[in-house]
This record gives C-alpha cells, sequence and structure tokens, in this order.
C-alpha cells in the first residue's frame, strides 16, 4: 500500500470507527467542548488537512468537505452533517483501494 492509500486509509478507518458511531450515539451538544464528536472531528481534520497533498485532485475537496463539517457541527445540523461525513468515508475508501481493482463500468483499469 502505498503513502496515500495508506493515509486514506487511516483518515476512512477514523472517520467510520469513531467519528461517525461517536456522532450517531450522542445528539449534538455544541455547549460540551469536550464531547467524543468534537474530539473525533478534529482528529479526521489533522488527517485530512496533513495527508490532502498526497490525493491529488480529491485532496482539496476533502479539505473543502472537513472544514464545512466543522462548520456544520458548530451550527448544529446533524443531519447534514451524517450525510457529508458518510460522502468523505465513501470518497477516503475510494482513495485506500488498490488502482488495480476493477472499476465500476467494467473496464481494464490498466485501459486509458
Amino acid at each position: 500500500m502505498v503513502p496515500a492509500q495508506r493515509a486514506a486509509w487511516d483518515a476512512y478507518l477514523t472517520l467510520t470507527t469513531g467519528l461517525l458511531p461517536a456522532l450517531r450515539m450522542d445528539a449534538l451538544q455544541r455547549d460540551q467542548p469536550d464531547s467524543p464528536v468534537n474530539t473525533q472531528l478534529g482528529g479526521l481534520a489533522t488527517r485530512v488537512l496533513r495527508y490532502s497533498p498526497l490525493w491529488g485532485q480529491h485532496g482539496p475537496m476533502l479539505e473543502a468537505a472537513v472544514r464545512s463539517a466543522i462548520r456544520l457541527y458548530r451550527a448544529g445540523q446533524r443531519s447534514d452533517l451524517l450525510d457529508l461525513l458518510q460522502a468523505m468515508a465513501d470518497r477516503l475508501y475510494l482513495l485506500s483501494a488498490d488502482p488495480n481493482l476493477p472499476r465500476r463500468d467494467g473496464r481494464d483499469p490498466a485501459a486509458p
């Protein structure tokens, strides 16, 4: 696994095993800055901002998404936050996958 894939996998795991479960278990409580959601979101933001240069064109999009996630969290928009984080998880998973895996459109991965 190349560094970009490893970084994407690490961020994916942080999101899917930490932040999303914490968010689903907890009601958003903006008055508790030490909530597990706040801590997990900070950890995800750190990873995305640090490793986004490895992800090429996807890096800036993920940076924007994590900044939007922070704004949604602060605004208490839980449903929108869950949707955004799930979309980020999907993208991170794809970035962590082996590029030689079959493509969704059935074409050979080596084909132009």
